[in-house]
């Protein structure tokens, strides 16, 4: 390495061993930490109190410009694996680097053996699962850390400040922290560079002395007495002046008719349904629609019936750290910092549910850290339950273990009566009481102007609250910028234009690793290299008047004890990226990735589409198009036949791909896809002619290629999707319900993987996959009674993994805590296998594109 990444590699190592250090105060089992371990492949070992090694880290940087691959990392690795204290140790490759794809084969095998499959680890290892080196392996990890070295002494500081004695003022308590942080600093480097093995071992007593706090955990810090405080204050944190959002269970698909102890398909529920049950939960929905708010609800309410839910935020989250980051939640409602212990005492407590908030919007490194310690504990079904929420439901399931169906909500858009709710609440606090008769007069126009967006609380109430300052905005790129600039005129925010796009830049550049927020130290380099932009085109910038005229009109945040810096709503991080990228003061990204559909849309509202945009969503994102496809006006030229063939090659996972179009006499353009053809352009009776024997569409004047793809790919998917033939599977003459009911489930399943597989985008499969669903069931068949219309049998089922279908007689059912619903077997039966797989695979690309976008 060069000498500045010398220096940056040794300082990042000794802020992870002051974590480390800090850690074995936290962990009763611990008693000392060693650095620099008595081999070269080890940099830090946790020791237990009897002195055996429990734990070994290798700590290793690496240059943005690298990535880590197989051949590296399985050096490091097989190193590791020889060793004799393998046998009993687990191991942990640690750095700040990225993985490149082979670097990420390795991760994914460590992750797959760690839940139990072994082949991937042992094809890359070349030996059997009886080896010592695979053995040890098992036992090993890869875990990216990107934070910088001052982020790593801040949440340092936090996690010793929770165990100092009482401070007089916050001041104190942060200045004493610092202090011992840095002792603790600057002891490692003595203590690394002792030659003597023994020397190089701080023991819990040395470790508590140089930070100036206890040895041990104090009583009053311990769960069993929190619990109680923890409950009271949460019970009156009251989420002030909301409209209490409805959730939906989205796998649910079927009517109730009988037993219900689960919900029907679009019927709502409330809040509160989230903590049935005992499995992990997903809430899901997209930006705006009121997540925050209904696990805010879901606290208070859960707190007043003496339940524990501890709300974190994925933001604050610090790979292997899950413990500090319940803590934080503690933290945040009581008002007191609380040592990791807390926090790892709270979540062995089978009682307690843990809310992760915004798990979808944290950078891929951070989630698959976070996958990797809710694995054991998920797969045993042990400790805190667990709920996930964020806007992408794919990256949700993706960080649960591969054998866990979770409950899937989402949140229900506000209905018409709410939306009169709000208009008559904000008329009320301004002293202005509406009668509900003026208040639906006053919805109608917004409910005109904003159209689907108006079932959004976020952009019905910024819309609401510019009625009297503002014109009515025109799109949702509008109400932002109206909204950003109401909030600089009322607080007094000067330069806001500059603001906004300086700002934009920031967060564009922080999407592009997938995150909306950073550490102070990142957010200010950033701001520079914003403000030196826009110094570059002649514009005065000044960071610090920047990120002052932000803080002050609120467009940005800072959250917890290290103040990571974060746009007041997440969205507002999509629409500043979006204008960014729209005015080109920021190029848009090389590739983009989960989450960055919003950024695309504002973008495109903005300053419409091109040709490198178009592509950039369609390879990546191209469930997007649908959405993005009315912003692309440009004009169809003689080229436009190429550029539609190369959308579809993004979208359409047919082999042979070619598109011809003729103008019609009134100005629409006819699109068609004939088989073994020239792409290109006909005259208009020869392209009507040729519209006989291939797909095609009629689209108007003002739709530009993209437009034209995703027509052309939504008539690909109709003609897979429109499965009409077949017969009910009713049971035959002496087959049981259960077989019957059986063979109808493992046929849909066959029939809607190879729906998926035929018919997703090249590259997202899994994408689709996850939308769909556990494509099993969990079923308790009862026995036949008769009704109004006849006899029917009725069923209690729930959506798995695999399938288990019992009789009532057989057992006693499915417990009625769990999730589930009540049907009957006749409904099930009811729609072929291969119509039952079209109608789930057709709403989750519904769900994924527009709401009935593929009805025919």
């Amino acid at each position: 390495m060069s000498g500045v990444d010398t220096v940056r590699g040794i300082a990042y190592q000794q802020a992870q061993g002051v974590l480390e250090a800090v850690g074995v105060l936290e962990d009763p089992d611990l008693g000392s930490l060693r650095v620099e371990g008595t081999d070269d492949a080890v940099d830090i070992e946790l020791l237990a109190r009897d002195g055996t090694l429990r734990h070994a880290i290798q700590v290793k940087v690496r240059a943005p410009d690298y990535t880590w691959g197989e051949s590296a990392l399985l050096t490091v690795l097989k190193r590791w694996a020889i060793l004799p204290e393998a046998a009993h140790a687990s191991f942990e490759f640690l750095t700040d680097g990225r993985l490149g794809p082979s670097g990420q084969r390795v991760r994914q095998a460590l992750e797959s053996a760690a839940e139990g499959e072994t082949d991937p680890l042992a094809r890359l290892l070349g030996v059997a699962v009886d080896d010592p080196v695979y053995i040890a392996l098992g036992k090993a990890k890869i875990r990216q850390d990107p934070y910088n070295t001052g982020a790593l002494l801040a949440r340092a500081e936090r996690h010793v400040a929770a165990r100092l004695p009482s401070a007089r003022t916050e001041e104190d308590l942060r200045e004493q922290a610092a202090r011992g942080v840095d002792r603790l600093f600057r002891a490692m480097f003595d203590f690394t560079s002792n030659p003597e093995p023994r020397h190089r071992e701080m023991d819990r007593q040395v470790i508590a002395a140089l930070l100036s706090v206890p040895a041990e955990q104090s009583p009053a810090h311990r769960w069993a007495t929190t619990r109680a405080r923890y409950l009271e204050a949460a019970a009156s944190c009251a989420v002030q002046d909301a409209i209490v959002p409805s959730i939906a269970d989205i796998q649910m698909q079927t009517p109730s008719l009988f037993r219900q102890p689960g919900l029907r398909e679009g019927q709502k529920a409330h809040i509160g349904e989230l903590l049935n049950g005992t499995g992990p939960v997903l809430l899901t929905g997209r930006t705006g629609t009121g997540k925050s708010t209904a696990v805010g609800i879901l606290r208070q309410q859960a707190a007043e019936a003496g339940n524990a839910v501890i709300t974190v935020h994925a933001e604050s989250y610090l790979p292997g750290r899950l413990a500090a980051l319940a803590a934080d939640g503690l933290a945040a409602v009581l008002g007191e910092a609380f040592p990791t212990a807390t926090g790892t005492q709270a979540l062995s407590d089978a009682t307690v549910t843990l809310v992760i908030d915004g798990a979808s919007e944290i950078a891929d490194p951070m989630r698959r850290a976070l996958h990797q310690e809710l694995l054991a504990p998920t797969s045993a079904g042990r400790g805190a339950r667990l709920v996930l929420v964020g806007r992408d439901m794919a990256a949700l399931r993706d960080m649960l273990p591969s054998s866990v169906s979770p409950a899937t909500y989402q949140v229900v858009g506000l209905e018409r009566e709410q939306r009169v709710e709000l208009v008559e609440r904000a008329a009320a606090a301004a002293g202005r009481p509406l009668t509900p008769q003026l208040a639906r007069a006053v919805v109608a126009p917004l409910e005109q102007t904003l159209d689907e967006a108006a079932e959004n609380p976020l952009l019905f109430s910024m819309a609401l609250s510019l009625l009297e300052d503002q014109p009515t905005p025109n799109g949702k790129a509008d109400l932002y910028r109206a909204f950003i600039e109401q909030l600089a005129a009322r607080t007094g925010a000067a330069g806001i234009s500059a603001v906004r796009t300086a700002l934009g830049i920031v967060f564009a550049r922080l999407l592009n690793d997938g995150r909306r927020y950073a550490d102070v130290y990142e957010w200010h380099h950033l701001l520079s290299q914003a403000a030196s932009v826009l110094r570059s085109v002649g514009l005065t910038a000044d960071p610090s008047a920047l990120h002052e005229a932000a803080r002050r009109c609120g467009l940005i945040t800072a959250l917890g004890w290290d103040q990571k810096v974060a746009a007041m709503h997440d969205s507002f991080a999509d629409y500043l990226a979006g204008a960014a990228h729209a005015i080109g003061a920021e190029p848009l990204p090389e590739r983009l990735v989960t989450g960055d559909d919003q950024r695309m849309l504002f973008c495109a509202e903005i300053g419409g589409i091109n040709e490198e945009a178009a592509g950039l969503v369609a390879r990546d994102l191209p469930f997007t198009t649908v959405a993005l496809a009315r912003y692309d006006r440009r004009p169809l030229g003689q080229e436009a036949p190429t550029e539609v063939v190369s959308l579809l090659r993004y979208l359409s996972s047919a082999q042979e791909l070619s598109v011809v179009m003729s103008r019609l006499k009134d100005g629409r353009v006819l699109a068609m896809r004939p088989p073994r053809a020239r792409s290109g352009w006909l005259d208009e009776a020869a392209g009507v002619e040729l519209a006989q024997t291939c797909q095609a569409a009629v689209v108007d004047q003002k739709t530009g290629p993209l437009g034209v793809a995703t027509r052309l790919w939504r008539q690909e998917l109709l003609a897979c999707l429109n499965q009409r033939g077949g017969s009910p599977l009713r049971p035959g003459k002496g087959q049981r319900p259960i077989e019957a009911l059986t063979h109808h489930t493992e046929q849909t399943a066959v029939a809607a993987n190879q729906i998926i597989e035929r018919i997703a985008p090249p590259g997202h499969i899994t994408r689709l996959g996850a939308q769909v669903g556990p494509l099993g069931l969990h079923a308790v068949v009862g026995q036949p009674r008769e009704g109004v219309l006849g006899v029917h049998t009725p069923v209690d089922y729930q959506r798995a993994i695999d399938t288990t279908i019992t009789e009532e007689s057989e057992g006693p059912g499915l417990p009625r805590a769990e999730h589930g619903a009540s049907t009957t077997l006749e409904y099930l039966l009811d729609t072929p296998p291969a119509a039952t797989a079209a109608q789930r695979v057709r709403k989750a690309i519904e769900a994924l594109t527009t709401q009935s976008w593929l009805v025919p």
